[in-house]
């Protein structure tokens, strides 16, 4: 679908109401892996700890006119609060362009603006915040009242994602005596499982371990530890957003070649 196809005024609506989305991330990301309140304070300048106003934390064009610096110390804004607004803003563009304005267009902008956040904060932190896991389950177990997948649907992806990770981990435990993944991936597995239904579980599993496995061999140049640790939620997160938007061309493919 193209920018005519789609019409301007819906692009722009969509990437603004984006891009808000990932300005929220950008405090969700900064303040939950310290412990600190997501509602207050306002958001404040991390050098000189002023508070910032409303006219200078407009997604976007706050960092672009201001050119990343605050504007009380002229301390330098790290890009990533653009970039992160920015993926909001594609978050929400690519679901409206795929779903359409629906509920499902909703409910994947939603888990995808999750997703976003999981995989921000376990990259850095190596943390997956139960805030955001188990609101993610909560929103989705709404929105499959009326949406897909149904209800139904939704509670046993969440109960087959939970679950395949922790027979993954203690079987691995089994074998090399140390828990293989830790709460966060379970819940946020079970969170994978209420958006994408039970069929969609095995298909992020595999993909997490896909881009975790090539990440390794990339950094490690071609050499897998066995005890290195990887921020495997991350890699789980960017599995999920894929098979959101192509699980059922992957599947398809994947059939044609037997």
């Amino acid at each position: 679908m193209t920018i005519a196809e789609f019409g301007i005024l819906s692009t722009i609506l969509a990437a603004w109401l984006g891009a808000c989305f990932g300005s929220f991330s950008n405090v969700l990301i900064y303040r939950l892996p310290r412990d600190l309140s997501v509602v207050g304070p306002r958001s404040f300048c991390p050098s000189c700890e002023k508070t910032v106003s409303w006219y200078d934390n407009i997604p976007l064009l706050s960092w672009l006119i201001l050119r990343g610096r605050c504007r009380n110390c002229s301390a330098p804004f790290s890009v990533r609060y653009l970039l992160v607004e920015i993926a909001g803003a594609v978050c929400v563009l690519a679901s409206i362009w795929r779903f359409g304005w629906t509920l499902d267009g909703l409910s994947a902008s939603f888990f995808l603006i999750i997703l976003l956040d999981i995989a921000m904060i376990d990259w850095e932190h190596m943390i997956i915040p139960h805030t955001l896991t188990v609101g993610g389950m909560v929103i989705g177990s709404v929105l499959s009242l009326f949406g897909n997948p149904a209800l139904p649907s939704a509670m046993l992806g969440a109960a087959v994602g939970a679950g395949s990770i922790l027979v993954v981990s203690y079987g691995y435990k089994l074998v090399r005596g140390v828990v293989g993944m830790g709460g966060g991936d379970v819940m946020l597995m079970a969170m994978v499982g209420v958006f994408l239904g039970p069929w969609g579980v095995p298909a992020v599993l595999f993909g997490g371990a896909l881009f975790g496995t090539l990440y390794a061999l990339t950094v490690g140049r071609g050499n897998l530890g066995g005890g290195a640790k990887l921020p495997f939620g991350t890699f789980l997160a960017a599995a999920a957003a894929v098979v959101l938007f192509f699980g059922g061309d992957i599947f398809t493919w994947y059939l044609s070649r037997f």
